[in-house]
């Protein structure tokens, strides 16, 4: 019973030891600490404290993600319809790129940068009239 005790706490420590591992590799861009107290006999360990720091800028969406997005009604809530309808009101005037833009920037989605630059807002615009073009 002992021996299972010490394989479990030993097994339980290197789950807990290469969980931490992988984390730190999985969050390379958001800058985290991490302190970790090693309790018990068998060296049995646990993570104490974690605090991590988001960074303050925004993701950046291809202009293609980010009108299939719209397509698939990630925006629906910021009034941007989805699937035929958003093409119906792309092809009559209805919907426009920067419209679709400003949903996403609303959403946190994108940041408010990209509603001033020109060559974002045309390709997103040739993006929504692929799309229009193939339904």
């Amino acid at each position: 019973m002992q021996r299972t005790n010490a394989l479990t706490h030993k097994t339980l420590a290197g789950i807990a030891a290469l969980a931490v591992s992988f984390s730190t590799t999985a969050a390379l861009a958001t800058p985290v600490q991490r302190q970790i107290i090693t309790q018990g006999p068998n060296g049995a360990s646990k993570l104490a404290k974690v605090t991590a720091t988001q960074p303050s800028q925004t993701r950046q969406l291809s202009p293609f993600n980010l009108a299939y997005m719209a397509y698939q009604g990630w925006f629906t809530h910021e009034g941007i319809p989805a699937a035929s309808r958003l093409v119906r009101d792309y092809r009559v005037g209805r919907l426009t790129a920067t419209e679709v833009a400003q949903a996403a920037v609303q959403t946190n989605r994108l940041s408010a940068e990209v509603l001033e630059d020109p060559s974002y807002l045309s390709s997103l615009d040739s993006q929504l009239q692929a799309l229009s073009q193939s339904d």
